[in-house]
């Protein structure tokens, strides 16, 4: 999705000596301002840590799971590995 410069604009952003080098550093290997480096890299590790988003089926599956360990029927990793790689096949 393409921002307009001011839609990308920083509040303030407070880096240490260190990691604000760091990201000079790379920004600069890169052909990049420090700015647009920071905001490329933070957006980047926010997607990485967004919410998993399941389907309704995934989210079934770990309904019934979660039921059928909670009745004390617990799968071995053994057996949660093999329905997972069936469920990558």
């Amino acid at each position: 999705m393409e921002c307009s410069r001011r839609e990308m604009a920083m509040h303030s952003v407070i880096l240490s000596d260190p990691i604000f080098l760091e990201a000079q550093r790379v920004a600069a290997a890169n052909g990049l301002s420090v700015d647009d480096y920071v905001q490329i890299a933070l957006q980047a590790q926010l997607e990485v840590d967004a919410p998993i988003r399941l389907t309704s089926e995934q989210a079934a599956a770990i309904a019934k799971a979660e039921a059928e360990i909670d009745a004390g029927d617990i799968y071995t990793a053994r057996q949660v590995r093999e329905f997972f790689d069936g469920k990558r096949a």
